[in-house]
């Protein structure tokens, strides 16, 4: 009988010493990136919750940055802080990038007036953007819209006036080398990704 007691207490021990381990972690999440800062990372998962993750401790090779709609699989733990139950990164891996991803860079096509130069775009991270060998056309912002149209704004300043003007145009085609974007059906660049 006192073996018979001191297994069930051991069992019942073992089952609340690894149900309190386990609740802490690790786990894993998969979902898209609807915001990200560099301290937190909030998600919408398959079921459509939105989860909110802890990047501020996490370890920098592990924890790669991510653009919004970025698909992606998390590894966290959970941390109790004052009574509050927080969600701590400690990898995060980019299972398929958004369209953000890929239209960022440097964008080129043959300058018209001479073959042997190029001439286009660039498109930085933060939506800003830049001419590249473009005197009069300089563009200075850009934003996908959800994803098939590219907004630029620019300025004209050819003619010894500025005009400033804002182009909405049809993303026909883009992946890692190519960017066609079109308006009113009619192609107006061909672009190629700078080598």
């Amino acid at each position: 009988m006192k073996n018979a007691v001191y297994w069930f207490g051991f069992l019942i021990v073992a089952i609340v010493f690894g149900t309190s381990c386990k609740s802490d972690g690790p786990f894993v999440i998969n979902g898209i990136v609807m915001d990200a800062s560099m301290n937190n990372v909030t998600l919408i998962t398959g079921r459509g919750d939105t989860v909110n993750i802890s990047t501020m401790d996490a370890n920098p090779d592990k924890v790669h940055g991510v653009l919004i709609d970025d698909s992606v699989k998390v590894t966290y733990v959970k941390e109790n802080m004052g009574g509050t139950t927080v969600l701590k990164a400690t990898e995060l891996v980019v299972t398929k990038h958004s369209p953000y991803y890929y239209i960022q860079g440097t964008w080129l096509e043959p300058n018209p007036i001479n073959p042997k130069e190029k001439q286009g775009i660039t498109l930085n991270q933060d939506g800003t953007a830049a001419s590249v060998n473009m005197a009069t056309l300089v563009f200075e912002n850009w934003n996908l819209v959800p994803y098939e149209y590219l907004i630029l704004e620019s300025k004209s300043i050819g003619n010894g006036q500025t005009i400033e003007s804002e182009d909405t145009l049809r993303v026909d085609k883009l992946d890692a080398d190519s960017l066609v974007l079109s308006k009113n059906g009619f192609v107006v660049w061909r672009f190629a990704r700078e080598e």
